[in-house]
């Protein structure tokens, strides 16, 4: 396929190349690819692809849908968000989530990470023993999309985990016992074991308000 890069001419959209390439970096790296790989998918050479990446050049508006269907997400996860990330609920003792009733837009704005994500959403620790030695109370802890079941990639990870009987609680995951039943682990507080899950958010990044 021909290889065809943007400008600041022509189709290419007026955002900013270095939040296009981060956000292409972290859609890639997210699913382990090389830049080889990404690139061969964009119908783009290793080096053209490289120079989106490191924010030299800008994707046509054509290849912002193409990097869209490879990697399966919303056009403006390529092409940078700027819809505020809210503090949808807290985070209580014994790391048991809370989360606010009413219209997410009425909810307070947290500040935005570089890979924020348009699922990403925020909870606040309200709680100084919510999660001991993890983060304190007033921290911020910001998630991306909820997952159904365990994804294997997030075992042992720090996830927001909701089982059957419908509390949602930050824990690290591990395998249990038995297939289907998993142990959920946190400092300061006794592990709760072989419980069904019934979907996980992963934690993607911790800091104080």
């Amino acid at each position: 396929m021909a290889c065809e890069m943007g400008g600041d001419a022509g189709r290419g959209l007026p955002h900013g190349p270095s939040t296009m390439g981060n956000n292409l970096k972290q859609l890639r790296q997210k699913r382990g690819w090389t830049m080889e790989l990404a690139a061969h998918a964009m119908g783009l050479s290793a080096k053209g692809y490289e120079k989106i990446e490191r924010g030299e050049r800008r994707l046509t508006a054509d290849r912002i849908t193409r990097a869209a269907e490879i990697y399966q997400v919303p056009e403006v996860e390529v092409i940078g968000s700027r819809v505020p990330i809210r503090i949808v609920g807290r985070v209580g003792r014994g790391g048991l989530i809370t989360y606010f009733a009413g219209h997410p837009e009425d909810f307070e704005a947290a500040p935005r990470p570089d890979d924020a994500t348009s699922s990403t959403v925020c909870l606040i620790v309200s709680d100084g023993d919510a999660l001991p030695g993890v983060a304190e109370e007033d921290w911020l802890i910001y998630h991306d999309e909820e997952r159904p079941g365990v994804p294997d990639e997030w075992i042992g990870a720090l996830c927001l985990v909701r089982v059957v009987d419908g509390e949602t609680r930050m824990r690290r995951i591990f395998h249990g016992r038995e297939p289907g039943l998993y142990d959920l682990f946190g400092n300061g507080h006794e592990p709760i074991r072989n419980v069904r899950v019934v979907s996980t958010a992963k934690v993607t990044w911790i800091k104080p308000r």
